[in-house]
């Protein structure tokens, strides 16, 4: 997901797997295709978990990476 240009930006993260979930929030810092983990959220079921990202903070890209088989959301949301 494209970040670069936006002051403010937290994510959502929730899923429906019956058992907690560790979510990876990687970053390609200049857009290269260098991915490198930026933090490792813990997801319990049935729950949504907010992470706001430091006022400022930028990388080019972000993805999320699972750690276990199931659907997953992740709401990004920038100002």
């Amino acid at each position: 997901y494209l970040m670069t240009a936006y002051d403010k930006k937290s994510v959502d993260l929730s899923h429906d797997a019956a058992q907690a979930i560790d979510v990876t929030l990687e970053v390609d810092i200049d857009g290269t295709g260098i991915w490198v983990p930026y933090k490792t959220i813990t997801v319990a079921p049935g729950k949504t978990v907010e992470h706001v990202f430091p006022e400022g903070y930028s990388a080019y890209w972000v993805r999320t990476v699972a750690d276990t088989d199931c659907s997953a959301t992740a709401w990004f949301t920038y100002e």
